[in-house]
Formats: structure tokens, sequence, C-alpha cells
């Protein structure tokens, strides 16, 4: 169990590692190309797949962490007194 906890603990914080530097890479390119007078761009198709995806692991890795905590709380059936 301490496995899947640091697991998906690691997986989750990469995850949200990855959207938030892709997300402020192309903010400060976004604004550069602004201050130069140039259109701005869309951020290209890679980089917003890989944006997605980041937020999609830190989600699920999230749910999991909690479904983890909640399901250690509980008695297995065998111990629970009848």
């Amino acid at each position: 169990m301490k496995r899947a906890i640091v697991w998906f603990a690691v997986v989750g914080g990469l995850g949200l590692i990855t959207a938030v530097v892709l997300t402020v890479i192309e903010g400060v390119n976004y604004r550069l190309r602004e201050e130069q007078g140039l259109d701005p761009i869309r951020a290209a198709d890679w980089v917003a797949g890989a944006t997605v995806a980041g937020f999609a692991l830190f989600v699920i890795s999230a749910v999991a962490l909690i479904a983890l905590a909640v399901s250690s709380g509980q008695k297995p059936l065998d111990e629970i007194p009848e």
C-alpha cells in the first residue's frame, strides 16, 4: 500500500509540474510576442496535449490517493463484529 501511495504521489506531482511549467513557458512566449508587436500565436498542439495530460495525471492521482486514504480507514469484513 505504501508503494501505491508513493507511486501515485510521484506521478501526480510530475503531472502537475509538467502542466504548470508548460503553461508558464507558453505564457511568457505569448507576452514576449505581444511586446514585440507581433500577433500572439496559439500554443503548439503537443504543448496543449502535454498540458492536458499533465492535469489529467494529477487529477487521477489525487482521486486514487483519496480512495486509498478512505479505504485504509475501513476494517476488513472478517474483523467486523456481528
